[in-house]
């Protein structure tokens, strides 16, 4: 698109209906785009918090544990102190309570231990 022509008057200056020089001040105003401004707000909100669990989620994973997922890492590093806490990604902080959870993981028999019986019928 080629920039317009500007409108100047026999003194030299710019006549008010030169469209080029109109449009350099245009401004929307937010109201006129309903959408924008809360996206806008929420997206920096969630970037930050993002970035945060990315770096936490990061950590965890050198030190050997797979977090459930990347939302909410950052406060499962700071609160969680079992392994299984990070596996499900539920920090317990009764101590009694997560005395109980761990037990109850440790008698819990591997994945791959589990029989699973597909497309048979017994």
């Amino acid at each position: 698109m080629k920039p317009g022509k500007h409108l100047i008057g026999p003194d030299g200056q710019h006549s008010e209906s030169c469209f080029p020089c109109r449009i350099k001040t245009i401004g929307i105003a937010p109201s006129a785009m309903p959408t924008r401004p809360p996206h806008a707000a929420r997206t920096k909100r969630t970037d930050k918090a993002l970035d945060k669990d990315r770096d936490a989620y990061q950590r965890i994973r050198r030190n050997g544990e797979q977090p459930k997922a990347v939302k909410g890492s950052a406060v499962l590093e700071t609160t969680a102190t079992e392994s299984f806490e990070i596996k499900t990604g539920v920090p317990i902080r009764n101590p009694q309570q997560r005395k109980h959870a761990k037990a109850v993981f440790a008698d819990m028999p591997a994945p791959s231990a589990v029989p699973g019986v597909i497309g048979r019928d017994r």
